[in-house]
């Protein structure tokens, strides 16, 4: 099967490395030609301003370093019959982080593989709202690909049990089912025992790209902080109206009452921060244009004692 893949960051990567895995060590005679990639351009990153390239980009030059690579500011015509040219049986989709117009769709049977259990959660951010939600289980969604934003046909979908963890923690795991479940689907419609479940657009929630506003937190509630931290890792993080950051935050106890930001006690490695309802305790912070530091370190330069207040 001649196999186009479309996908840009981590997720997607680690998605498409499990998928070739499962190929490789399945004894089913299903055999997967990687012929091109489509990617979202190289990015300026970080403070250094240099060029970073998407890791699916990495990813795919150290396995298949003569199969052309795409990467078009936006889906356009030329990109279009570049990509029929290649002749692919099937586009797999994953993060690619464009609307994919129906001229590109009509090209070949495309699959989505979408981080969760659909018609809930379509759009940007959906690993992170269901961290913030915390259901039992997290899940992910393999989906016939039609125009509009994550309202195809489900093909199959998998599940993996809420562990509490962080973002970057979950959306592995969560690439890592997906490429099982991607497989699956793959073999069934290979030999067409697979019957399309079209999604009941009633049910349908949406879900909005993250901002980095949304990191921005008040401590009223202990465990409202702690899930935004877990969802929020990374980027854009969570932080104080100063633009302190809460880089590590260890855990959080519900119960009890404290004025916000009150540092209720200093522990060898960590400290209890109050919140109108319940406390956090936090191990590390990053004050605004500084590296990241322990949090006893950051109290002792800014000579705040239990009792103090943080912010």
């Amino acid at each position: 099967m001649r196999i186009l893949l479309a996908g840009t960051p981590a997720f997607a990567k680690i998605a498409f490395e499990n998928l070739l895995h499962c190929a490789h060590t399945d004894t089913e005679s299903l055999t997967l030609e990687i012929i091109g990639l489509l990617t979202q351009p190289d990015r300026i990153f970080g403070r250094k301003k240099e060029l970073k390239a998407p890791e699916t980009k990495e990813f795919v030059r150290s396995l298949f370093p003569d199969i052309p690579i795409f990467q078009p500011q936006r889906i356009d015509t030329h990109t279009i019959e570049s990509i029929k040219a290649l002749q692919p049986d099937m586009i797999l989709v994953v993060a690619f982080g464009q609307i994919l117009p129906q001229a590109f769709l009509d090209i070949a049977p495309c699959l989505n593989l979408h981080a969760s259990i659909l018609p809930n959660l379509r759009g940007a951010s959906p690993i992170q709202e269901m961290i913030l939600a915390q259901p039992k289980f997290f899940g992910v969604s393999v989906m016939q690909m039609e125009l509009g934003l994550d309202c195809g046909a489900i093909l199959g979908v998998g599940y993996v049990e809420n562990c509490g963890e962080n973002l970057y923690t979950l959306s592995t795991r969560l690439a890592q089912r997906g490429a099982q479940v991607l497989w699956g689907v793959l073999k069934r419609l290979r030999t067409h025992s697979l019957v399309p479940l079209e999604q009941n657009n009633a049910d349908s929630s949406y879900c909005t790209k993250i901002t980095r506003q949304d990191g921005l937190i008040t401590l009223k509630n202990a465990q409202e902080v702690y899930y935004k931290y877990l969802a929020y890792y990374g980027w854009p993080s969570v932080f104080v109206e100063s633009g302190l950051k809460f880089t590590h935050i260890v855990g959080f106890e519900a119960q009890g009452f404290y004025k916000e930001g009150e540092i209720i006690k200093i522990l060898a490695h960590s400290a209890l921060i109050g919140c109108r309802q319940g406390y956090l305790e936090i191990a590390s912070v990053q004050p605004p244009n500084k590296k990241e530091m322990p949090i006893n370190a950051y109290l002792v330069g800014a000579r705040l004692q239990e009792g103090a207040c943080l912010l």
